[in-house]
């Protein structure tokens, strides 16, 4: 009789991982973007502290997400049958972390923005920041399209069980 995989093999983190910084990553650029809404003003300040409060974790655990996805692709890349679907789903999910942590620098320079220079530039660095916001959440959905494709197209990481089942006996 067949055993299961254990649950805890190291290309089940990425799976287990990713999740976090996508909703926080989402979460906080839509919440950063209605800070730069004129309606929105009177809450400008509690939005744009808000979106930064989940945007700085959704950064860091986008970078996590990249290693586990590192870790993965060292047991995954040897089965899926067309690896390009596999290398573009990294390319894009370095770009998506890059963006991110671009605009979580940004945001922290809008915020901090004291002296003249930058306080000059801030009409033009909030027209960078929404760029990037709408940059890096185009990026993530098209590396979640490219992560679907790998698992529900692929089998990526996924146990095919036995045509008898007997392994769940």
């Amino acid at each position: 009789m067949e055993s299961l995989p254990d649950m805890w093999r190291t290309e089940l983190w990425h799976p287990l991982s990713v999740h976090f910084p996508i909703a926080l990553l989402i979460i906080s650029a839509l919440i950063l973007l209605l800070s730069k809404i004129p309606f929105f003003a009177p809450w400008k300040e509690r939005l744009s502290f808000s979106g930064l409060i989940l945007l700085i974790p959704g950064t860091f655990l986008a970078w996590w997400s990249v290693y586990t996805g590192t870790l993965a692709d060292s047991v995954v890349g040897r089965h899926v049958c067309d690896p390009t679907v596999l290398e573009d789903h990294e390319r894009f999910a370095y770009i998506t972390a890059y963006i991110f942590t671009g605009l979580t620098i940004l945001e922290l320079l809008i915020r901090m923005a004291r002296n003249a220079i930058l306080t000059r530039l801030k009409k033009y660095l909030t027209l960078v920041s929404i760029i990037l916001m709408l940059a890096g959440m185009s990026s993530m959905g098209y590396v979640g399209h490219l992560g679907a494709k790998l698992v529900y197209q692929q089998g990526a990481s996924v146990h095919q069980p036995s045509d008898d089942c007997s392994e769940f006996e």
